[in-house]
């Protein structure tokens, strides 16, 4: 214990002794500091965009040494840690990441989606019905189609169709969305509806197994023998 506390008592007296023989250094500005955030923050998302994980990881720890609640670096670790399949520290990171900056939409989006992967649909929607609710949040479009995606997980047909239709009103064209009303509108029993929006996804996608198992299903309903024998023929011909 003597020469635990000994070495203690010399590491101070050298750190006095350094201070008092240092000249006085000006202490940096807040602007300074968070300039050193934001820069080692976006060193460490250019390095997780390449998948280089382990110089991302410095980068964002060496951001949050300068300050360990900067959201965006909070943000960064969550990503890393979800694709290193560390799911308790991802979600640790996520949800401080948010107390930081609950208005921080794109790392809510984020961990909606953290959990729509891990099965957690109550808790996703939750998250993304409050991302929806930014009015200012760029792909607030892309946010309305995972709630919708979510919705229909929960087996909410309805809460899924209305998240759906405010996608579509953002982007009219969005080919997921489209195909994910024509498939609601056909367990709906709506197949009318369901042909239609199938029809303007093919206007603005290429037809996949998916799409055509749905065509040929609704083309038997609907009695379009010849819509439904051409599809039938192109999915024969796609999984060739």
């Amino acid at each position: 214990m003597k020469q635990v506390l000994s070495g203690i008592i010399f590491s101070v007296y050298l750190l006095l002794v350094a201070c008092a023989s240092q000249p006085d250094i000006p202490a940096r500005s807040k602007a300074e500091i968070q300039k050193s955030v934001d820069s080692y923050t976006q060193l460490g998302f250019a390095y997780l965009e390449r998948q280089n994980l382990e110089r991302a990881k410095r980068s964002f720890v060496k951001a949050l040494t300068i300050n360990d609640d900067a959201p965006n670096a909070l943000h960064g670790m969550a990503l890393i840690y979800q694709q290193e399949g560390e799911n308790q520290l991802a979600e640790r990171y996520f949800r401080q990441a948010l107390a930081q900056d609950k208005q921080f939409s794109v790392a809510r989006n984020n961990f909606a989606a953290f959990l729509y992967a891990n099965a957690r649909y109550d808790e996703a929607c939750q998250q993304l019905r409050q991302t929806v609710s930014d009015t200012l949040y760029l792909n607030r479009q892309l946010a309305f189609e995972n709630l919708g995606l979510c919705e229909q997980q929960r087996g909410r047909l309805e809460q899924a169709d209305s998240a759906f239709q405010r996608a579509l009103q953002l982007n009219k064209q969005s080919a997921r969305t489209l195909l994910e009303l024509a498939h609601i509108k056909q367990l709906q029993n709506k197949p009318l509806d369901s042909w239609d929006y199938l029809q303007r996804h093919w206007k603005v996608a290429k037809a996949t197994e998916r799409s055509l198992r749905l065509g040929i299903h609704l083309a038997e309903i609907l009695g379009k023998r010849a819509d439904g024998n051409r599809m039938a023929a192109e999915l024969t011909r796609l999984k060739q």
